[in-house]
Parts: structure tokens; C-alpha cells; sequence
């Protein structure tokens, strides 16, 4: 591209790997995006340019850069602020042979035979099938109180006491990739089984792993003394295990019908916005975007967020998974989890945070608290400090912890399959706000509905907030917790949620304004039913609506 096309807000496409010298110094205009923001930062330098990237990134993303107070604030298209997300994504190189250095160094971890390789579950076959079966058949006959049998690892998720419970907070993804981590050296202590890895289990690969229908992962049972500590999570109904201690999973047919009723990607109804696409979450621009927490670090239930997506498998996967009292004995969470895993690392790389202290760069730069991550004393990660030695910290930088993820290429340009119409909606920094004193009020596109302040401790177990315009069902959220969520000190610090839903205005219209927020417990009741939730057993939540232009 010319100097000119560079110079331009709108490129035609995005450049998968751009440089300093040749490409991205250029992406600023001399006449006016460096003297606008001079006194902040010296565009025409690569040092302050690469130090402050994830910043400039951030608010190009989310349309407040250029210099919005000039004479030409025309923002950048998608095509140019993901190009110089690209250049993040390299390590900022400032010429080709940085950018070539960057890439050898990728591609020699690939090749590392020191680190463990996570492979997607389908792919496992043949000798490495048969010994990963062999380390599941291992940990689950060992004696229950061995800390690496299968119960025990299995029961850190919530029961048996203690119970520990870190979801919907900054840690969340931390605190599990630790947990994996020491159930993956359980795994690797079998004898024979020294080289197992955890696959992932990729929801989005449409091939149904046959591994789940053989052996260990088919026949687990909770033993008898659980059963008998806690009776009420067995029977023939909603409950997560049968009377036996069986787990209970769906099918593949039903957990297929399940996850595409909410879940999205290229093949199956692409452009359906009220469906969550996991290829655009990974193409969010900060770690409080792609989990789903505001600038305070609270977590809001938008649509397209990891956290969210994680509920709504859960909820798909069967009764077993669908509680989180007890989701660890269900073999096929470990590799669940293990995808979890495997897309933070995705978004970590694509972004750029792969160590500390670009991870911290990119929480500050939503204005966003890093303390979480290396303050003494907070970023503790239980019982994974103590068993593995491992703080928040000390899980930033996957490789260091030996282990890496088998997966196709970084998706740099993939972010063209996305409309124009949604990315510009989601980059939009304050929707529905106007810093005029004097405007017209006309042209609303969109609406945004919250469902404000949801006392989850009232509500025993996972749960969904459905959103109806006339009769329709329109969007659902999911919320994955404890049933007993008051005895979790996470969850009391955090006992208000509340729910994101936003829509065209005119499906709003053609439901004459019509609408109907219902709020029901994920599991049946004996009946077969699940009633809906009265809002006031559950704090008299709001709903509140913005128009959005």
C-alpha cells in the first residue's frame, strides 16, 4: 500500500502483517493525527507508538481515536484498526527482519518437544487415544482420598467441602487453567501415561468426539458416600446424577440442538446477531471485553462474551455439566475446560498479552485495575497456590508453564467475514450518550434493554433471563452457579447481576413495543416444568432501555 492508502481511515482490506517502517507509521496522519495528539504521545515514534499500543488500540477499536476535538476526527474503518491490531499480534516489529525474529520464534514453539501439546480430541488417535483412556481408567481407581484420583480433583469445582468458586470474576480463567493444569499432572502420573496431554474439546467442530461413549468417559460414577453426604443430587429427574451415581449427559443430537440454538459460526446462520459467534469474542480488543466485565471489573451478561458462552454450554452439555456443584466429575468438563483454556491463549496471542506486563497493559488501558494479577496477597489462586505454587501472575504466559495448545492458524483477517453493521455497533464507546448540550432526537437503530440488578443469591442454581418482543423469544443469557450461591463469598460480593440484551428498534416496533423479560431456573422441576421466577423473590430487578443512534 502507498503512503496514501495508508494515510486513509477506510483500508480495503486488512493487512495480516504489517511493520513500523513499512506499513504502520504511516496509519497516522503527519497533518493531523500527530499534532492533534501531541503533548499525549508522539505518533511519528516508534518507541512511544509500541509502549502505548494496546491503548492506541483500544481507542481506535472503540472509535475515540483520531483526536475526536479536531477538524478531521473520522475514525478508523474495521479493516485499518485490526491491521495494526495485526502489528500487536507480532510484537510490534519494527522492520521484517523483527517481525521474521518474531516468527521463528513462533514457529521453534511449535516444534518444542519439552512442552506439552494440546491437541483438539479429534485428533487424538490410535497410541495416544489408548493412553489417555488408560490415565482416566488410572485416576478413577485410585483410592477417593488420594488427591490425584478423579473424585477428589473433580470435587475442587464446588462439592465436597471445601468448596471453591471462582466464575464471572477476573481470576475465572486463571484460577482454571491451574485447575487443569494439576488434573493433567494427575493424568500424566499413571503409570505408562507419563506423556499424556489434556485435549480440547472445540464446540465449534462440528464432529461429535466418539471418544465421549467409550470407557471412562461414559461409565464414571460418584461413589456411594457421596451419594449418601448428598442425597438430593441423585434421582430420576433433574437431578445431575442417576440413583446409581451415573452422570447424566445429553446426546449428541440434543446437545448439538442445544448449542446451535445459541451458539453461531460461518456455516451455521452466520448473521443471526441474536446467536453468539466465538471467532468475533476472540476479536475483542481487551481482556474486560472478551470476558464480559465492565471497567470496575463487575460482571454484566452481554450476548457475545467467553464468560457467557462458557454458561450456555454448560447448560447444553446435560444435567451433569449443568451443575456446577458437581461438573467436575463429568468426565468431558476437563476437556471443556481445556477449550476455555486454549481460546484465552488465542485471544492472548492475538492480542498480544502472552507475558505480564503487556497482559497488564491491556486491562489498563480499558481504565481497569491490574491488581488482581500480581498485587501481593490478591492474586491468589486457591488451593492452586498451594499445591502448585502458582499465582494469577504465574498463569499469564502459557508456554512458561510448559505447555502450548495444537490449533490452526491465528485468524488475522477473519475479522472481514464480520458485517460492517455489527462490529460498528460493538465498537461503539458510548452508545445511547450524547456530549451535546443541543440535539435531535430521531434515527434510533438499536435498543439496548438491561435487566438490572438480579439478586442471584435468591436463585438455587444455574439459571437463563429470556427476552420476548410480542411472543417472540428473541435472545436468552445464561448464568452458571452453585445451588447454594450464598455460601460462596465470590458470588455475595457480586449478589446484584445484571443483563445486556440490544436489537434492532425496529423488531421492537413490529412487536408494537411489546416486551417480556421471564427468568427461570435452568433445571426442571419434578414436574417437568420450569416456572418462571417472580421479580420480586429475586430483588425487584429494573429493566431499563436506551435508544441507541
Amino acid at each position: 500500500m502507498t503512503k496514501a492508502e495508508l494515510n486513509n481511515p477506510d483500508f480495503s482490506s486488512i493487512i495480516a502483517e504489517p511493520v513500523w517502517d513499512n506499513e504502520v507509521q504511516w496509519f497516522f496522519r503527519e497533518d493531523y493525527d500527530v499534532p492533534h495528539m501531541k503533548g499525549i504521545i508522539d505518533l511519528a515514534s516508534y518507541s512511544e507508538v509500541s509502549s502505548l499500543s494496546a491503548k492506541i488500540y483500544y481507542y481506535v477499536y472503540y472509535k475515540m481515536m483520531p483526536a475526536p476535538w479536531g477538524p478531521k476526527p473520522t475514525p478508523w474503518n474495521e479493516n485499518k484498526a485490526f491491521s495494526f491490531r495485526n502489528w500487536l499480534t507480532h510484537g510490534c516489529p519494527k522492520d521484517q527482519a523483527a517481525l521474521d525474529a518474531f516468527k521463528k520464534n513462533q514457529a521453534a514453539i511449535a516444534e518444542d518437544t519439552s512442552l506439552r501439546h494440546r491437541k483438539n480430541i479429534n485428533d487424538v488417535q490410535g497410541v495416544e487415544k489408548e493412553n489417555l483412556i488408560k490415565a482416566f481408567q488410572g485416576i478413577m481407581d485410585l483410592d477417593n482420598d488420594d488427591p490425584k484420583s478423579f473424585y477428589q480433583l473433580g470435587g475442587i469445582h464446588w462439592y465436597p467441602a471445601p468448596t471453591y468458586c471462582e466464575h464471572h470474576i477476573h481470576p475465572f480463567l486463571a484460577w482454571h487453567r491451574a485447575y487443569i493444569l494439576q488434573f493433567e499432572n494427575a493424568l500424566r502420573s499413571i503409570p505408562g501415561c507419563e506423556d499424556v496431554t489434556l485435549p480440547y474439546w472445540d464446540i465449534s467442530d462440528d464432529r461429535y468426539p466418539e471418544i465421549f461413549s467409550e470407557g471412562p468417559f461414559a461409565t464414571y460414577k460418584v461413589p456411594k458416600e457421596f451419594l449418601s453426604q448428598y442425597p438430593d443430587e441423585a434421582g430420576t429427574g433433574s437431578q445431575p446424577f442417576t440413583p446409581d451415581g451415573s452422570i447424566k449427559r445429553n446426546d449428541e443430537a440434543a446437545y448439538n440442538k442445544l448449542k446451535w440454538e445459541s451458539i453461531r459460526d460461518a456455516t451455521h446462520d452466520p448473521t443471526n446477531k441474536d446467536k453468539v459467534y466465538l471467532d468475533k469474542i476472540i476479536q475483542l480488543p481487551s481482556w474486560n471485553a472478551f470476558n464480559g466485565l465492565n471497567t470496575n471489573g463487575e460482571y454484566v451478561v452481554g450476548s457475545e462474551t467467553l464468560m457467557h458462552a462458557h454458561d450456555m454450554i454448560h447448560n447444553a452439555n446435560g444435567l451433569t455439566t449443568l451443575s456446577q456443584d458437581v461438573t467436575g466429575f463429568e468426565p468431558v468438563f476437563w476437556l471443556f475446560h481445556a477449550n476455555w483454556d486454549r481460546l484465552m491463549w488465542q485471544w492472548q496471542k492475538l492480542h498480544h498479552t502472552t507475558n505480564v506486563d503487556d497482559f497488564k497493559k491491556n486491562v489498563q488501558a480499558a481504565g481497569d485495575s491490574t491488581d488482581w494479577i500480581d498485587g501481593v496477597g490478591l492474586n491468589i489462586i486457591d488451593p492452586f497456590t498451594k499445591t502448585l505454587g502458582l499465582t494469577v501472575d504465574q498463569t499469564i504466559d502459557l508456554n512458561k508453564m510448559g505447555v502450548n495448545y495444537v490449533e490452526p492458524p491465528l485468524p488475522l483477517t477473519n475479522a472481514e467475514n464480520f458485517a460492517a453493521t455489527e462490529m460498528s455497533l460493538q465498537r461503539s464507546a458510548k452508545k445511547g450518550q450524547s456530549t451535546k448540550s443541543e440535539f435531535k432526537i430521531n434515527n434510533f437503530s438499536y435498543v439496548s434493554l438491561r435487566v438490572k440488578d438480579v439478586n442471584r443469591l435468591k436463585i438455587p442454581g444455574a439459571f437463563t433471563v429470556s427476552l420476548y418482543l410480542g411472543k417472540e423469544l428473541l435472545q436468552k443469557r445464561f448464568f452458571f452457579q452453585a445451588t447454594k450461591p450464598g455460601d460462596c463469598p465470590n458470588c455475595v460480593k457480586q449478589a446484584l447481576v445484571s443483563f445486556d440484551f440490544e436489537f434492532e428498534n425496529e423488531r421492537l416496533q413490529k412487536a408494537d413495543g411489546k416486551v417480556k423479560v421471564e427468568i427461570q431456573l435452568s433445571r426442571e422441576d419434578e414436574d417437568g416444568n420450569r416456572p418462571v421466577i417472580p421479580f420480586k423473590e429475586i430483588g425487584n430487578p429494573t429493566i431499563n432501555i436506551r435508544l441507541i443512534h
